[in-house]
């Protein structure tokens, strides 16, 4: 019997939690729950789910350090040490909050109360991103930069670059067209591949964090450049 696909569902709100779990479980998914930031640190480290549906707005508890362990908190520890798609849930609908929790390395985002078809959607669509490998997607070699998109990685120079896989399916979008300049909404097109409902600055906010991991100098980049008024464009570097 294949092994079930784990979400780990972190929330205070007991009462969703339930739905939210019976839910999911119903859909065939093995789900773990924790109601603080600590517990979700220790369930993401003992399970190591395929998924996490992440409330942004749990109080937070403070760490052994006196840190205070929000969502969001929790969001960026879980972003230092492995790229497992996150899931924020929020009561608010504001924009600039949803920026903040994709700048911080969230893959989608649904704003409270939310029907759980919906919420079921986005985590099938966010799945089905992770695990995808298109038959007759081609390794891509640059002077630079190798992407595998059967493995998801990239190697810049030989050495390996830790890029989620969001990250790398924007990357493989861009590179699939060198020279070609994409709009964002090409990009959300081909990389979101039409199943997540994306805000377009969360294009600008995911480019610039493969920025950070793939360029010499991010403030001064040179494999994505920009294109003022139009989009972004993938550029073969020489070495």
């Amino acid at each position: 019997m294949p092994e079930k696909t784990r979400i780990l569902v972190v929330d205070d709100d007991a009462q969703l939690v339930r739905e939210v779990r019976a839910f999911l479980e119903q859909r065939g998914y093995a789900v773990t729950v924790a109601q603080d930031g600590l517990e979700a640190l220790r369930l993401a480290a003992e399970t190591a789910p395929n998924l996490v549906v992440l409330d942004i707005n749990f109080p937070a508890p403070k760490s052994s350090k006196g840190r205070m362990l929000d969502g969001l908190e929790v969001l960026k520890r879980l972003r230092e040490t492995d790229s497992t798609p996150i899931l924020m849930l929020s009561a608010t609908n504001i924009s600039a909050v949803k920026v903040m929790a994709l700048s911080a390395g969230a893959d989608d985002y649904v704003s409270k109360p939310f029907e759980l078809p919906e919420l079921g959607a986005r985590v099938e669509a966010i799945l089905r991103r992770a695990s995808h490998a298109v038959a007759g997607e081609k390794v891509l070699s640059f002077h630079r930069l190798r992407l595998d998109p059967g493995e998801r990685r990239v190697w810049k120079d030989g050495e390996l670059v830790d890029l989620t896989g969001l990250e790398f399916d924007i990357l493989y979008t861009l590179a699939l067209r060198p020279a070609h300049v994409f709009s964002r909404d090409a990009i959300i097109d081909r990389a979101w591949k039409g199943e997540a409902l994306c805000v377009p600055q969360a294009v600008n906010v995911h480019i610039g964090h493969i920025r950070q991991k793939l360029e010499d100098d991010p403030s001064h980049p040179v494999f994505i450049t920009t294109v003022r008024g139009s989009g972004y464009r993938f550029e073969d570097v020489p070495a």
